[in-house]
């Protein structure tokens, strides 16, 4: 009986251990969510940054897109109106009688 009753109080005493490090792990898992959940929440506040500058790059680059095309057509058009003149001078050199 006196056995027993020492193999009993091993018994809970190992049971203790275990059960007081196991609620250490659980405590200290706890400790890592909460550490992972802020570490998210940063990772989270700074993709959504790089999207918001990616989103205003992009926007200024397809403005500075459309200035240059605007700017071209401008050009071009200049271009062709000289164009149009130096062919009409030349046409008017050739008449007979001019």
């Amino acid at each position: 009986m006196n056995n027993t009753l020492r193999n009993i109080e091993s018994l809970v005493e190992h049971l203790t251990a275990k059960v007081e490090s196991l609620l250490k792990e659980r405590e200290e898992m706890l400790l890592e969510m909460s550490r992972l959940r802020a570490l998210l929440v940063e990772r989270d506040k700074e993709a959504v940054k790089a999207s918001q500058e990616m989103r205003s790059e992009l926007e200024t680059v397809q403005t500075k897109a459309l200035l240059s095309a605007q700017e071209q057509f401008r050009i071009e058009s200049k271009l062709q109106d000289l164009n149009d003149k130096l062919i009409a001078l030349v046409r008017k050199g050739e008449r007979p009688g001019a």
